[in-house]
């Protein structure tokens, strides 16, 4: 790094400090106007001194309400309250406050989300998840869907293990239910506003209230944004500015004593710029060529700064996505004991976003990314409860239309100039069309006033029509390339992805698949507050088609379903008159057929992009969880996770380098062994009209790698990072003021890595944060 680089980001440190101090002050003056009585003030809630003991939370893990310490399967939840607190706006940060749960970058934007180290590597816009999202139980079929879920919460439910039979397929991992607030029969609105480093503002808020004697309403808006937090260390330019905005409208309706509808519309705007990646290593995919590209060799590595990428200037990386639903409940109890629910959901999403690859100021591989999703969804259940237990049957079906389309160019790259004439640019595209359809049963029952037992089953078919090919762009570049190198000729706009016979063509493939997903449980309460519990489950992911640079036809093969059998056992205990809680869980998971990105072998290009299947693999672990409220105001949440995870037998295939390679015995991507998150707040009485609190958020991640092949500039080095928050609220929650940092020992860490044509890049964590956010509530 050069001493002019070195000084631009030693400043930019200081100018970071100094604008602390400055929102330091800011607060100051803030709190003391809001110590003051306000009008707000006096038509709130009254007055309350800080509570002690823990606060029970309500679930809905087996669809039906209960406490979620009577659940028989591990599980996180956590309010709304204290999402907000902690600054958790989006899936990826639930990594701070749940253990076994890891969040990964992708190259092309497309989140990873792994639970127990069960995950997916599928990076097209298609890929179905291990750990599948709802919102109110609605389903947001992808991940790249889900950056809104986070909105004006209830609160946030993860559920871990299978959770095939009530959930569906694609959630052996587990899943994740966010529950908004529920709209009031009495009028009742609050708002928060926040700024901070990077010029950062939010601001969002919400109106809730009666329309009619049988009908209120909630609404809830939010936007966020930012100045970029990337800066070029070559050219000084910054990248990674935030634009977002969220909305959600709630009607709950109650036209008949026994008739509920629930209405649920909600959408977002991204406008934000993609993150690039660092540059770690310049490791060209034809050496004897990397001399031909001008600049490649030598190019500079990125500085050890969470800030530090490089990118083309001239290029607009902002994203162009939009995501709209609309759900709709209907709950008729046919009498006391039985209700009939269906839950109707329609939604779609648009991507259009350019990807810097290679995380270069040169055209060495860069992807616009252009894609519509389609979904609709159906379920109807029949949900009763009897002397000694409770059940539910039912039925789902599903359609998703997923187009995609990447635009690829590789003009500065030694592939593209082993081509003649040279292969600078292409596109991939896909096409799938899925259809499944599922029928489930499940319940539980009482052998004594102890001992319960509890099963359930989910049959599901699902069809996937696939057609797709990598194709010219429509400048004749690429038709005329692999016309030459297949004696062809090939139309500028066509595809030319090869058949057995050398002949290039759109591919057509059809994936029909059924599976039954089963669970079966017993649970011992042997004293009040006491719970110890076994089960055994199964669950399936689908299998779906990549959407890659397919030289042949081959590459675009499915990889098929892939399945874990999940055994285990585990305790829940309140204690000491409600204020200590333990959960813990020991587990062991038996996977087959993983889908993983790996490679096969090209007759002319050597070793390329393939979803495919390893055989057997297994994991084990443990997990511990820990609430505590010793005092008046202090509360203090623990948790942490051990995971040995294993390929097991001969499975072969292609590391990141191209070499065939035994993968036996090695762990799995993106699955550290120990992972630990710890967040605790204090409050006391600081004034007879406010209290004053702290708090903070300690989580730590274990060394792991990014891709099968153990290469240590795939590594991801362990870290930890450290939250802190403080400030005052009235004590009768009419408003609250508070100062916040995130990663404020600005640790130096990142989520993945990738090795790409020419190049390995990281994909860093954001750096050290900080600002001051005043809500308020009427």
């Amino acid at each position: 790094m050069t001493e002019e680089n070195s000084i631009r980001l030693a400043t930019a440190k200081d100018k970071r400090t100094l604008s602390f101090r400055r929102l330091i002050a800011t607060g100051v003056s803030m709190a003391a106007f809001l110590a003051a009585p306000t009008a707000l003030a006096q038509t709130a809630k009254e007055p309350t001194e800080p509570s002690m003991g823990l606060d029970e939370i309500i679930v809905t893990a087996e669809k039906r309400a209960e406490s979620a310490n009577s659940v028989p399967m591990s599980i996180t939840a956590i309010t709304g309250e204290r999402l907000a607190d902690a600054g958790i706006t989006q899936p990826r940060d639930l990594t701070r406050i749940t253990p076994a749960f890891i969040y990964a970058d992708s190259y092309v934007g497309s989140p990873i989300f792994t639970l127990r180290g069960v995950g997916f590597s599928d990076i097209s816009l298609g890929g179905r998840p291990t750990v599948s999202i709802y919102s109110d139980e609605a389903p947001i079929p992808f991940a790249i869907e889900t950056r809104g879920a986070s909105l004006d919460l209830e609160r946030v439910e993860i559920l871990k293990g299978p959770q095939g039979t009530l959930f569906g397929q694609n959630a052996t991992g587990g899943a994740i239910n966010y529950v908004a607030a529920r709209p009031a029969d009495s009028f009742t609105a609050g708002g928060t506003i926040g700024i901070g480093n990077f010029a950062s503002l939010s601001a969002g808020g919400f109106i809730s209230g009666p329309l009619a004697e049988t009908l209120n309403a909630r609404i809830a808006l939010e936007h966020t944004r930012m100045d970029g937090w990337q800066r070029s260390y070559t050219s000084g330019d910054t990248n990674g500015a935030g634009d977002f905005t969220n909305g959600r409208l709630l009607l709950d309706w109650n036209p008949a004593d026994k008739l509920e509808v629930q209405v649920n519309l909600n959408g977002w705007k991204d406008r934000s710029e993609v993150q690039a990646g660092q540059l770690i290593a310049v490791t060209p995919s034809i050496p004897p060529l990397a001399g031909f590209v001008p600049g490649l060799i030598g190019y500079p590595l990125a500085p050890k700064d969470n800030r530090a990428a490089d990118f083309n200037p001239a290029d607009d990386y902002g994203r162009n996505n939009d995501f709209r639903q609309a759900n709709v409940r209907f709950d008729y109890g046919i009498s006391d004991h039985l209700t009939l629910t269906s839950l109707t959901s329609f939604s779609t999403f648009s991507q259009r976003q350019l990807q810097d690859i290679d995380g270069t100021s040169l055209s060495n591989l860069n992807q616009l990314t252009i894609g519509d999703i389609e979904s609709v969804s159906e379920e109807l259940r029949l949900a009763g409860d009897f002397d000694r237990g409770h059940f539910v049957v039912g039925a789902t079906y599903a359609k998703d239309v997923v187009e995609e389309i990447g635009f690829l160019n590789e003009t500065q790259s030694t592939v593209a100039i082993a081509f003649t004439p040279p292969l600078n640019t292409f596109r991939d595209e896909s096409h799938q069309d899925i259809t499944t359809w599922a029928l489930f049963a499940s319940g539980e029952i009482s052998l004594t006033d102890s001992l319960s037992v509890y099963g359930g089953l989910r049959y599901t078919e699902m069809k996937n029509d696939f057609n797709g090919c990598t194709s010219d762009t429509g400048d004749g570049v690429a038709a005329a390339s692999f016309g030459a190198l297949l004696g062809a000729v090939i139309p500028a706009g066509a595809c030319v992805t090869a058949d057995a016979t050398f002949t290039p063509g759109r591919v057509f493939d059809r994936l029909e698949e059924n599976n039954v997903s089963w669970r079966v449980g017993m649970e011992w309460n042997p004293a009040e507050r006491m719970m110890l519990y076994a089960n055994a489950s199964r669950g399936y992911k689908a299998g779906s088609f990549p959407t890659l640079a397919a030289t042949v036809a081959s590459q675009l093969t499915p990889a098929t379903q892939e399945s874990v059998v999940a055994y285990e056992a585990g305790f829940k205990t309140t204690l000491f008159e409600r204020t200590l809680q333990l959960n813990g869980a020991v587990f062991r998971y038996d996977y087959s057929d993983k889908q993983i990105l790996g490679k096969v072998s090209d007759p002319f290009l050597g070793p390329l992009l393939r979803l495919v299947n390893v055989p057997n693999s297994e994991i084990n672990g443990v997990e511990l969880q820990v609430d505590w409220a010793p005092i008046g105001g202090l509360k203090i949440s623990a948790g942490g996770s051990y995971i040995d995870s294993e390929i097991l037998d001969n499975f072969t295939n292609f590391d990141p380098n191209g070499v065939l390679k035994n993968f036996g015995g090695e762990s799995f991507p993106n699955t550290p062994e120990w992972q630990f998150v710890a967040d605790g707040s204090y409050t006391w009485s600081a004034s007879e009209r406010f209290d004053a609190f702290v708090g903070g958020n300690l989580s730590y991640q274990g060394e792991t790698n990014s891709q099968l092949g153990e290469l240590a500039r795939l590594e991801v080095d362990a870290y930890t990072l450290v939250d802190l928050r403080a400030g005052i609220e009235a004590k009768n929650g009419a408003w609250k003021l508070m100062a916040w940092g995130r990663n404020v020992g600005d640790t130096y860490y990142w989520t993945t890595g990738n090795a790409n044509l020419d190049t390995t890049v990281r994909f860093a964590g954001m750096p050290q944060t900080y600002g001051i956010t005043l809500s308020f509530r009427k």
